[in-house]
């Protein structure tokens, strides 16, 4: 399957009238960053030091540490792990191309694995059988929202002595087995780009209960060092580190990260309610062990092109699906496969508008176009 997608100037069309995506903002962001702007610490401060004791908390881990974004993260968290050159490491097919880009960059090989039909997670039994002597981790995704199942991917690891790092850039909020996700690994990597459950524009964190791999993260974010202003480097590192201008955003974003999430899950039971009994409409599995938190509001069609194209012609936000990693054009070849549900995915997958900011009549006026889409069909 030949991925071939138009230049961005020739798919740009009228303003949406129902974004794709809308971050909540508001007074709580302007009260934190009034507070930054009138002591005159913008850069990497005491805010950034509230967000990641804030995050450590409602994650329930020992460290979250303030990094660039997520991908950022990730590398440097296989990086902690001392993986690097010659190195393999086990991820899905079916991911944001970020998670195996980061593999990369930290000097390793990535090893894709096909992903479970129902949740696009990564498949754990296809994920031991990659296991070789080369192996170093394994990066299962939360992806959409929909945690992996990280009770069989921690057991693999520990059977076979593997670090877990988790992905979990689209997780905000997201829990399995009554734990946050990105608290399971020994590190975890959360996202607040602007289309996360919460943003503060870019920036991420890493989680993790180790002290010593904390440590390390601040080596490698911080230009291998511990703190700034000082001039002596014990090690080679990256400038990864964030501002409290972001983390001010991010605190006002963490003061209704409840009332997002419920939201979300709100307007998800929405569509599921308006598009009950429409058979050209599948909703995603939703996994009983887990609270979802839908990153995005996802269906499955067999049609997916025709229906963005005729809600985008409404002025209504959507989008297909990702590409799969092996059929992306910078990893042409480097990958066998097969991977058949990973490209399933792709082939039937539309995320529909799902901002905590969308109204109940929104929601109703773009199920009410996707069935008159599929009324015209016939």
């Amino acid at each position: 399957m030949k991925v071939t997608e138009r230049p961005y100037h020739e798919r740009i069309r009228a303003k949406e009238t129902i974004p794709y995506y809308e971050a909540w903002l508001g007074d709580e962001e302007l009260a934190h960053l009034r507070d930054v702007i009138e002591n005159r610490w913008v850069s990497e401060g005491p805010k950034t030091a509230e967000f990641e004791r804030r995050i450590a908390e409602v994650w329930g881990v020992r460290h979250a540490v303030a990094v660039a974004n997520c991908t950022a993260g990730l590398i440097m968290s296989l990086k902690a792990l001392g993986i690097g050159e010659g190195d393999e490491v086990i991820a899905p097919a079916f991911t944001f191309i970020a998670t195996i880009n980061a593999i990369r960059l930290a000097g390793a090989t990535p090893v894709l694995v096909d992903v479970d039909a129902r949740t696009f997670n990564i498949d754990p039994g296809q994920v031991e059988a990659a296991i070789t002597p080369r192996t170093r981790a394994i990066v299962p995704v939360h992806l959409f929202g929909q945690p992996a199942d990280m009770e069989r991917v921690i057991a693999i690891a520990g059977a076979h002595g593997l670090p877990v790092v988790e992905d979990a850039a689209q997780g905000v909020g997201v829990r399995f087995l009554n734990r946050c996700v990105g608290s399971f690994g020994d590190c975890g990597c959360l996202s607040f780009f602007a289309d996360k459950s919460i943003t503060t524009g870019e920036g991420g964190v890493v989680l993790t209960d180790s002290d010593e791999l904390a440590t390390e993260i601040q080596y490698w974010k911080n230009d291998g060092r511990l703190e700034r202003g000082v001039y002596v480097h014990y090690r080679i590192g990256y400038n990864f580190r964030v501002t409290d201008l972001q983390m001010a955003v991010g605190l006002g974003q963490l003061d209704k990260l409840d009332a997002i999430v419920e939201r979300k899950r709100a307007n998800e039971a929405l569509y599921k309610r308006y598009l009950a009994g429409l058979e050209q409409v599948e909703f995603p599995y939703d996994d009983p062990r887990a609270v979802r938190v839908p990153h995005r509001v996802n269906i499955l069609v067999d049609d997916p092109q025709g229906l963005v194209d005729a809600l985008a012609a409404e002025g209504i936000g959507c989008r297909r699906f990702f590409h799969p990693v092996h059929l992306q054009p910078c990893y042409e070849g480097d990958f066998a496969g097969p991977f058949p549900n990973a490209e399933r995915a792709y082939q039937r997958g539309v995320s529909l508008p799902s901002s905590p900011l969308l109204t109940g009549e929104q929601v109703a006026h773009v199920c009410e176009k996707i069935r008159g889409y599929y009324r015209r069909a016939r």
